[in-house]
C-alpha cells in the first residue's frame, strides 16, 4: 500500500510541477525541434506518507514545438545530447525509445509512462537498458516487445545524480481505441497553478477536451488554458515507417488552471478523447484543495540568565489541518540529556526549558507540514556569561626528552578564547608561545600546552590570559623549568668469552650532575682494592662513562654485573650477564638407524672425557642446505656408551642431513661429520590453499583455482588433484566420490586452474581440492559455495497442441517445463510458428497457451515451443504442423471471354491468388448487357492445382450480335467468394483468331518439366507458332509440341527461361498469350569452418542466401561425417533439421581425441540439394611422449617401478600400456603384468564412463642384482610411444650394482668382431688397389722415356725440327681403364679417350731426373661399403640408440627419485 501510494504521489508531484511551469503558458518560448527544452525541479519528501511541494522552484522554463520539457537543476553541467521524438506505431510491434545524457558523473535512469514509473518488473515485456559511451556518456534504453494499445501514453526518461535531475518526455501513439486511465483524487496547494495532463492512450485521436459541472471548457474562458499543437507524426506499419505532414488541431490532454481556490475543493473535472471514428473515453479526476501552514514568528525575551526557565512558542497562523510540528536545535534533532519538554496541540508548539545554562544555546527551529507544503521558523536563543577558571594553571618542572603538559581552563559564554604567552630573555617581552617556542609546543582549543619533546629551550616564564567580552578576562604567569636525569642507551647487554680472555665492560651514563655509579657483581658490591678487577671513571659533555677490567677470566667470573647510576633527578641501572665457557669434545661415529615417512632413528658415541652435559642435534632439508636455519634438538646426556634418539615431525619423501655436537655450561663442541638420508613418500598432509572459485560466461561450468599445497606438506610429487563438487539440492542423493574429477598436474608449484563442467545450471555447489601423489589422496579443503549461471531452460515444453480457432487465428497450448529443468528463473514461453517455406514468426507470452493471429487463411503452419529465461532460450519441443480455417476464396484472377461461333462464346478463367481453402467450384455468370433480369448462372467443379491453371466454359444458345456480360466466383465449404471483374463480348459468325489459354509467371524447379496451353479459337481455324524470347520455336531436343497446340518444356535449366508466346492467327485477326518462365537454381554449397577441441569439434557454416524469395526460409542441412577412411555417419536423423536464421553450427562430440575427420554438409530446398562442402579436421591432442632418461624408474631387488607420471599423454589420455622386458643380453621378450596397485577411483575426466588410469607400473618376479631392458609402450587415441629402457634391480642388501659390462654380451662381441673383420678386408682391398696402379704408372712412364730417347739418336739431322714440332705438340699418354661409380672427389678423372699435351721438354733430360720419390696414387672411397659399415656398428649399440631416441618433444619433468 505504501509503494502505491509513494507511485501515486510521485505522479501527483509531477503534475503539481507541469502546473507550475505552465502557470506562464502565454509567453513561452516556441524552439526549433533541434533546440532543447529545460525546467527546474527540487524535491522534498519526508516519511510521514505525504509530500511537500512547497519548496518546489522553477527557472528557465522553455517549451519546444512539440511541448515537451527535460529538467535540471542550475549550474549542474548535465546535457540530453540524445533523445527520442513523438512516435505513432501499430500494435504488435517493437519499439525502441533512447536517451543519452553527458555530464561530469555517470547518471542513474529511470522511466515513466504518465506520470508512472515503469520497470521490467511492470511488463515482461519491459527491458530497460543502461550502458556508458566511449565519451563518458550513458545511453539508457526502453524496449518494448509487440507493442499494444494499452502501452500508449506519455513517456519520459528521468537522469538522476544526486540531487539533480534531467528528464525528456514525449509520447508513444500506438493505433487502437481510445482509452483514459484512472487516477486518485489529486491534492493540490491553493493558489497555486494546477496542470492536468489528460493520461489517455489510443490513436487516432480527433480532439480532447475537458469538461467541469458537466460542462465543456472552452480556450475563450481566461482561467483555463488547453493546448494546440501541429507537428510531423511518424507512422509506423509493421516494419516500414514513413514520414508524412499532417495539419490537425489534435490537443494533448493539457488542461491549466490558474489559482485554484479553497472553494474548489471537491471540484471534478473530466476529460473526454474522441477518436475519427467516433469512438469516446471519458474519465473525471477529483481536486482536493488544501491550505499550506503559516506560522507566526518566534519571540524570546531579551537578557536571558542562566539557570531561569525559559518558553519558545511555535504558533499557527492559518492551515489545514492536520499539521505536524517538529523542532531542531542547530540543525539536528534536540538530544534527550538537554531535558527540554515539547508540547504540541493542532494550533501551536512549545519548547519548555526549567533550567536554562550553556549546553542549551543555540538555533531553535519549528518545523509545521500538512499534505501540500512545509514551514519552519527559527530563533537563536543565547544566554552571556562571564570566565571562570575551572583548571587554574601552577608552577611545573619538565622532565628532558619526555611529553609536558601544562592545563589552562575557564568555561563561560560566548565560549573563552585562551592565549598563551612567554617571555622573551634576550628582549625581555611577551611573545606568543608559537612564535618563541617553535614546532615542538602546542597549544590546544581547551588551553592546554602540549610539550612533544621537551628541551632546554622550553624553561622560562609563561603567562595563560583567558576573555570572551563578558567581564573581566583572566591571566596567570607560571615559572616551567627543565631537568635532565640519568638514562643509558641500552639497559642491558650479554657478553661470552672464553676462559681466560680478558674482559671489559663500559657503562655509559647521560644526565646532570651530580652523578654517582656504583658496580655490583651477584647485587653485591665491587671492591677494586681486594678484588680482581679494575674500574675506571671520566667525565662527559652530556655525563660520564665508567669503565669494569676483568683479567685473566677464570670460572667463577662468570656472573650479573651492574652498573647503578643517579642524580637528584633520576636514576638508571645497567646490566651485563657475563657467561665463562669451556667447550666440550664432538661426538663421533654418527649413523641411521632407521628410516620412516614422518621420522628417523639416529645414534652416536661418546666418550667419557667429552665432558659434554648435553647435545645438540642439527637436521636440515638436503634442497636447502642450511645450518643456520636447521632445525636443533637437545639431548640429554646418559650413561650409555652409545646415544639413541628418534626425530619425528619430518616431512616425508625429502632427503635431509644430519649432525651432532656435545654442549656444557661452557659451550658447544664442534659438529660431527654429516649423515645424510630420505624418508620414504606419504599421501599429502595438507589440502591445497587459496581456492576461489567464480562463474564463467558459460551456464552450468565454474572456474576452479587454487595454490598448491605447501611445500613441506607434499609428502612426495604431486601427480594431480581431485575436485569434488557436490549440489546442494533438497532431497537429492548423490556420492560425494561420484562426481570427483581428477586433473593432472604438470607444473608441481604453479597456480592451477580449471573449469568444471557438466553441472547444474542455477543451482549452488559445494567445491573441495585435494591434491593426490603415488601414495594416496590428500586431505579436502574447506567447501567453498558458488552457485553457477543460470543458463536457458534445459527441457522443452511437452503436450504441445495446436488447433485452428479461425482462418487467420490458431490456439497453441502446452505443459510447463518442470521446475529442476527450467535452469533458473523462468520469465516465459517463446512459439515458433512458420508458413511451410517462409520466415519463422515469434510469439512470447507468459503462460502456457497463446493464441497466434494474424495468419494466412487456410494454411499449414509448423508450431514449436520453447522456454525462454533472462539468459536465453532453451531448446524447443518437437515440431508439429497445424492449420488454419477455411474462408471465402477470392475473386479469380483473370478472366477472358471470345466468340467462339454465332450462338457460343468461350469464357476462360485463372483460379485465386488466395483460395483461402478447398475450391469445389466455380458459378459462371452470364446476362444481356442491355437486359434488366438476372443472370445465369452455371457450375464448374474445380479441377485439381496443375500446371494448367485455366479453366474455360463455353457458353452456347446465344443470340448472334449480342452483347453479354459474363462473370465468375469460386466457392469453397464457407461459401461463395467475391466476383470477378465482368467481361463482355458478343457471339459473330466471323470468329477472329483468340486465345483462351491466360498467361503470366510461373515458376519452374531446374531440371523439371512444364507444359504451357494454347487453347484457340476462330473461324476458320488459326494457326498457331510458339516464340521463346521473341524466337520461333522448330526442332528443338527440349520441346515437344502436342496435338492440342501445347508446348511440353523437359530437363528445364537456366538458358530455357524467359518469356513464351504462343500466337494464333487466322484470316481476321490474331491472339497471343505470354508466359514467363522463371527457373530456380539449386542452392550453392555451404562454406565450412571447423574449429577442434579435444574430444569435439564445432562446424560452422554461412546461411546461404538464394534469390529464390519463396525459398529464403525453407533451406534444411545435412550434415554427415566419418573418422578416417571409416563409413559415413549422419549428425542427424534424415529429416533434414530446419533451421533458424543466422544459426548455422552443430557440434560433433563424442569424438576421439587426435583423430582426422571428414565433414560434408549439403543444403536442400525445394528445388533440390546442393554439391557437399567438405572439410577434413582434427581433434586436439597427439600420440604420448615418453621420458628420455631413467629417472622415472626405481627398483628394488624384485620389482622394478615406473612412474607412469613422466610420460607426457600429448593431450590426449593414455587408454593403455604395455611393458615388455628381457635380462640384458637375451633376444626373448616377455610381456609384464602390472603388479602395482591401482585406485580405481581416479578417473582422468568428469563422467562416469571414463577408464582408470594407474599411477606406477611394477614389473615383478625380477632376479636380484640383475640388468634388464624394458620396452614401455603407451597409446592414446592419437597413437602410440614405444621406448627402450636399461635397468637394474637392487641386490638382497638394498645396494646398487655396477654398470653393465659391455664386452661380455655375446651380442655385443659378435657385432664388434665382425665390424674389425670387416674393416679389415676393406683396407686390405684399398692396398691392392694402390699398388696395382702404382705399377701399371711407372711402366709407362719409362717406356715412354726409352722411345723418345730412341727416336732422338735415329734422326740426328732433323733435330731442330723434331725439337720444335715436339715443343708445340707433346706426347699423348693414356691410362688403363677403371670402372667405377662417378664421384665429387674426382672432377678430375681423365678420360682414356682424351688428347692432351705434357708441358715438358725431353731433350737435354738426364735419365731419371724428373722421376717422383713417390709415384701419385688415386685415393678411392667407397661410400657404399663405408656406409654398411657404419650402420652395422650403429646397430650394435642398442641401448644407447634406444635412450636416445626418446628425446623430450615438449619439457622437462622433475622425477621422483626413490
Amino acid at each position: 500500500m505504501l509503494k502505491m501510494n509513494g507511485k501515486i504521489s510521485s505522479f501527483l508531484f509531477i503534475i503539481q510541477i507541469i502546473g507550475i511551469a505552465t502557470s506562464n503558458f502565454g509567453k513561452r518560448e516556441i524552439l526549433n525541434e533541434t533546440k532543447r527544452s529545460i525546467s527546474v525541479r527540487s524535491i522534498s519528501s519526508f516519511n510521514k506518507n505525504y509530500y511537500s511541494e512547497s519548496n518546489v522552484t522553477l527557472e528557465n522554463v522553455k517549451y519546444d514545438s512539440r511541448n515537451v520539457f527535460s529538467r535540471y537543476k542550475r549550474n549542474v553541467p548535465m546535457m540530453l545530447s540524445q533523445y527520442f521524438r513523438e512516435t505513432t506505431v501499430t500494435a504488435g510491434v517493437d519499439v525502441n525509445l533512447q536517451c543519452v545524457v553527458n555530464g561530469p558523473h555517470p547518471a542513474r535512469f529511470i522511466w515513466e509512462r504518465d506520470g508512472i514509473v515503469i520497470s521490467s518488473n511492470t511488463d515482461s515485456r519491459y527491458a530497460i537498458g543502461q550502458t556508458m559511451t566511449p565519451d563518458g556518456g550513458v545511453v539508457t534504453q526502453l524496449n518494448i516487445s509487440h507493442i499494444r494499445v494499452d502501452d500508449g501514453g506519455r513517456y519520459a526518461c528521468v537522469a538522476h545524480h544526486g540531487e539533480s535531475v534531467i528528464s525528456h518526455e514525449d509520447r508513444i501513439n500506438v493505433y487502437g481505441p481510445p482509452y483514459i486511465r484512472t487516477l486518485p483524487p489529486i491534492k493540490v496547494q491553493s493558489g497555486q497553478t494546477v496542470t492536468l495532463k489528460c493520461p489517455y492512450y489510443g490513436y487516432p485521436i480527433r480532439e480532447i477536451t475537458w469538461e467541469y459541472r458537466g460542462k465543456e471548457i472552452t480556450s475563450e474562458q481566461n482561467r483555463y488554458k488547453r493546448s494546440d499543437k501541429t507537428e510531423l507524426s511518424i507512422e509506423i506499419y509493421g516494419r516500414k515507417p514513413k514520414l508524412r505532414k499532417r495539419d490537425v488541431s489534435n490537443t494533448d490532454g493539457v488542461l491549466v488552471i490558474n489559482k485554484i481556490s479553497k472553494a474548489e475543493n471537491g471540484a471534478s473535472y473530466a476529460c473526454i478523447v474522441r477518436s475519427p471514428s467516433g469512438e469516446m473515453a471519458k474519465r473525471s479526476f477529483d481536486l482536493q484543495v488544501v491550505e499550506a501552514p503559516q506560522l507566526e514568528d518566534i519571540l524570546l525575551a531579551p537578557d536571558l540568565q542562566e539557570g531561569q526557565i525559559v518558553q519558545i512558542h511555535c504558533n499557527l497562523k492559518s492551515g489545514d489541518s492536520p499539521v505536524y510540528y517538529s523542532w531542531l536545535k542547530d540543525g539536528k534533532k534536540i538530544p534527550s540529556h538537554l531535558k527540554i519538554v515539547e508540547r504540541s496541540l493542532e494550533v501551536f508548539s512549545v519548547l519548555i526549558i526549567k533550567n536554562v545554562s550553556l549546553d542549551h544555546c543555540g538555533t531553535y527551529t519549528c518545523v509545521a507540514a500538512n499534505h501540500v507544503a512545509k514551514v519552519n521558523r527559527t530563533v537563536n536563543l543565547y544566554i552571556k556569561v562571564a570566565p571562570k577558571w575551572s583548571e587554574e594553571p601552577q608552577n611545573t618542572s619538565l622532565l628532558l626528552g619526555r611529553n609536558g603538559h601544562v592545563s589552562c581552563k575557564a568555561n563561560g559564554y560566548p565560549q573563552p578564547q585562551t592565549h598563551w604567552l612567554k617571555k622573551d630573555v634576550v628582549s625581555d617581552t611577551w611573545r606568543p608561545v608559537l612564535e618563541v617556542a617553535g614546532g615542538g609546543v602546542l597549544s590546544l582549543s581547551n588551553g592546554s600546552l602540549i610539550f612533544d619533546s621537551v628541551s632546554l629551550s622550553d624553561a622560562g616564564l609563561y603567562t595563560c590570559h583567558v576573555e570572551n567580552g563578558v567581564g573581566e578576562a583572566l591571566s596567570k604567569t607560571v615559572w616551567i623549568s627543565v631537568n635532565k636525569p640519568i638514562t643509558f642507551d641500552v639497559s642491558s647487554r650479554n657478553i661470552t668469552a672464553k676462559l681466560g680472555q680478558q674482559v671489559t665492560v663500559e657503562c655509559v651514563a647521560k644526565g646532570d650532575d651530580p652523578i654517582r655509579v656504583m658496580w655490583t657483581r651477584n647485587g653485591k658490591p665491587i671492591n677494586p682494592l681486594t678484588q680482581r678487577v679494575k674500574i675506571s671513571e671520566m667525565k662527559t659533555e652530556d655525563g660520564m662513562t665508567s669503565v669494569l677490567e676483568l683479567l685473566q677470566t677464570e670460572v667463577s667470573d662468570g656472573a650479573l654485573y651492574q652498573c647503578k647510576a643517579g642524580n637528584p633527578f633520576g636514576a638508571d641501572v645497567y646490566t651485563v650477564y657475563l657467561t665463562i665457557l669451556e667447550p666440550p669434545l664432538p661426538p663421533n661415529d654418527l649413523s641411521v638407524d632407521s628410516v620412516k615417512s614422518r621420522s628417523v632413528k639416529l645414534s652416536w658415541l661418546d666418550s667419557a672425557r667429552s665432558l659434554a652435559q648435553y647435545y645438540t642435534l642439527q637436521i636440515t632439508s638436503t634442497q636447502r642446505l642450511s645450518w643456520n636455519t636447521a632445525r636443533s634438538v637437545n639431548v640429554t646426556r646418559s650413561d650409555d656408551i652409545r646415544h639413541t634418539i628418534e626425530i619425528e615431525q619430518l616431512q616425508a619423501a625429502t632427503g635431509y642431513s644430519a649432525r651432532v655436537a656435545g654442549g656444557n655450561q661452557a659451550d658447544l663442541s664442534p659438529y660431527s661429520a654429516p649423515v645424510r638420508f630420505t624418508t620414504a613418500e606419504e599421501a599429502p598432509s595438507s589440502p591445497p590453499i587459496g581456492v576461489q572459485l567464480e562463474q564463467t560466461s558459460s551456464p552450468g561450468e565454474l572456474l576452479a583455482r587454487w595454490l598448491p599445497p605447501p611445500t613441506d606438506t607434499h609428502n612426495g610429487l604431486i601427480l594431480g588433484y581431485r575436485i569434488r563438487a557436490v549440489p546442494q539440492l533438497i532431497g537429492m542423493k548423490e556420492s560425494p566420490e561420484s562426481g570427483d574429477k581428477i586433473i593432472k598436474t604438470t607444473s608441481v608449484y604453479s597456480k592451477q586452474e580449471t573449469i568444471i563442467t557438466g553441472l547444474l545450471k542455477g543451482v549452488r555447489y559445494a567445491i573441495s581440492v585435494a591434491a593426490f601423489n603415488s601414495a594416496g589422496n590428500g586431505p579436502f579443503s574447506i567447501p567453498l559455495f558458488e552457485d553457477t549461471r543460470e543458463g536457458a531452460p534445459e527441457e522443452g515444453p511437452t503436450s504441445v497442441e495446436c488447433g485452428g480457432v479461425t482462418s487467420t487465428a490458431l490456439r497453441v497450448s502446452w505443459q510447463p517445463i518442470p521446475h529442476h529443468k527450467q535452469a533458473g528463473s523462468l520469465v516465459g514461453y517463446t512459439v515458433l510458428y512458420a508458413a511451410q517455406g517462409r520466415q519463422w514468426l515469434n510469439a512470447s507470452t507468459p503462460v502456457t497457451e497463446v493464441r497466434l493471429q494474424g495468419l494466412n487463411k487456410y494454411t499449414n503452419y509448423t508450431v514449436k515451443v520453447a522456454g525462454f529465461s533472462n539468459y536465453g532460450v532453451g531448446p524447443y519441443s518437437f515440431p508439429i504442423v497445424c492449420s488454419t480455417l477455411q474462408d471465402v476464396p477470392e475473386a479469380p484472377a483473370e478472366i477472358k471471354l471470345l466468340s467462339q461461333s454465332s450462338t457460343t462464346l468461350l469464357v476462360s478463367w485463372k483460379r485465386p491468388k488466395q483460395p483461402n481453402g478447398k475450391l469445389l467450384h466455380y458459378t459462371v455468370y452470364c446476362k444481356s448487357s442491355a437486359s434488366n433480369d438476372g443472370p445465369e448462372s452455371q457450375r464448374v467443379d474445380a479441377q485439381e492445382s496443375t500446371y494448367e491453371e485455366t479453366q474455360a466454359l463455353e457458353l452456347k444458345g446465344l443470340q448472334e450480335g449480342k452483347q453479354y456480360d459474363v462473370w465468375v466466383t469460386a466457392s469453397t465449404v464457407i461459401g461463395e467468394g467475391p466476383e470477378s471483374r465482368r467481361v463482355t463480348d458478343a457471339p459473330q459468325q466471323r470468329v477472329v483468331a483468340g486465345v483462351a489459354s491466360l498467361g503470366g509467371e510461373v515458376v519452374v524447379p531446374v531440371r523439371g518439366s512444364l507444359v504451357l496451353s494454347c487453347r484457340s479459337v476462330g473461324v476458320p481455324p488459326p494457326r498457331t507458332v510458339w516464340y521463346h524470347n521473341h524466337y520461333i520455336i522448330t526442332h528443338h531436343p527440349r520441346y515437344t509440341r502436342n496435338k492440342d497446340d501445347s508446348l511440353l518444356i523437359k530437363n528445364i535449366d537456366q538458358s530455357l527461361g524467359g518469356n513464351y508466346t504462343c500466337l494464333a492467327k487466322n484470316l481476321y485477326g490474331s491472339d497471343s498469350v505470354v508466359y514467363s518462365i522463371k527457373v530456380l537454381p539449386l542452392p550453392d554449397a555451404p562454406s565450412l569452418r571447423a574449429t577442434p577441441f579435444k574430444d569435439s569439434t564445432l562446424i560452422e557454416w554461412d546461411e546461404l542466401k538464394t534469390s529464390n524469395d519463396t525459398l529464403t526460409y525453407g533451406i534444411s542441412y545435412n550434415l554427415t561425417w566419418r573418422e578416417g577412411d571409416g563409413p559415413w555417419q549422419e549428425a542427424w536423423p534424415m529429416a533434414r533439421e530446419n533451421r533458424l536464421p543466422g544459426v548455422q553450427q552443430h557440434t560433433l562430440a563424442g569424438l576421439k581425441c587426435g583423430t582426422k575427420y571428414s565433414v560434408r554438409v549439403t543444403a536442400t530446398d525445394n528445388v533440390g540439394t546442393s554439391a557437399p562442402a567438405h572439410v577434413d579436421v582434427t581433434t586436439l591432442g597427439g600420440a604420448p611422449v615418453s621420458p628420455p632418461t631413467t629417472d622415472w624408474l626405481w627398483s628394488n631387488s624384485s620389482h622394478i617401478y615406473i612412474q607412469l607420471s613422466g610420460w607426457d599423454d600429448g593431450g590426449c589420455d593414455v587408454t593403455k600400456w604395455d611393458v615388455d622386458y628381457r635380462p640384458l643380453g637375451s633376444n626373448m621378450w616377455h610381456r609384464a603384468d602390472n603388479r602395482a596397485i591401482v585406485d580405481m577411483n581416479l578417473h582422468w575426466g568428469y563422467d562416469y564412463s571414463l577408464r582408470s588410469a594407474p599411477a606406477n607400473y611394477a614389473v615383478g618376479s625380477l632376479a636380484p642384482a640383475t640388468w634388464y631392458q624394458l620396452r614401455v609402450t603407451a597409446t592414446n587415441d592419437a597413437g602410440f610411444a614405444t621406448t627402450l629402457y636399461t635397468y637394474a634391480t637392487k641386490g638382497l642388501d638394498g645396494e646398487e650394482i655396477g654398470p653393465p659390462s659391455d664386452f661380455l654380451d655375446l651380442n655385443m662381441l659378435v657385432i664388434i668382431c665382425s665390424s674389425v673383420l670387416l674393416v679389415m678386408c676393406l683396407l686390405a682391398f684399398i692396398c691392392i688397389l694402390f699398388k696395382r696402379h702404382r705399377q701399371t704408372y711407372s711402366s709407362q712412364y719409362h717406356h715412354s722415356i726409352a722411345d723418345e730417347a730412341k727416336s732422338r739418336n735415329e734422326s740426328v739431322a732433323s733435330h731442330s725440327e723434331h725439337k720444335e714440332r715436339y715443343a708445340h705438340t707433346p706426347r699423348i699418354y693414356t691410362s688403363p681403364v677403371h670402372p667405377r661409380k662417378p664421384s665429387k672427389n674426382e672432377m678430375f678423372e681423365i678420360s682414356p679417350y682424351a688428347e692432351f699435351a705434357l708441358g715438358f721438354r725431353t731433350f737435354d733430360h738426364v735419365e731419371n731426373q724428373d722421376l717422383p720419390s713417390r709415384l701419385p696414387g688415386r685415393p678411392r672411397f667407397d661410400t657404399e661399403t663405408s656406409f654398411q659399415t657404419r650402420s652395422e656398428s650403429d646397430d650394435s649399440d642398442s641401448t644407447s640408440k634406444a635412450t636416445v631416441s626418446a628425446m623430450s618433444r615438449r619439457h622437462c619433468r622433475t622425477p621422483h627419485h626413490r
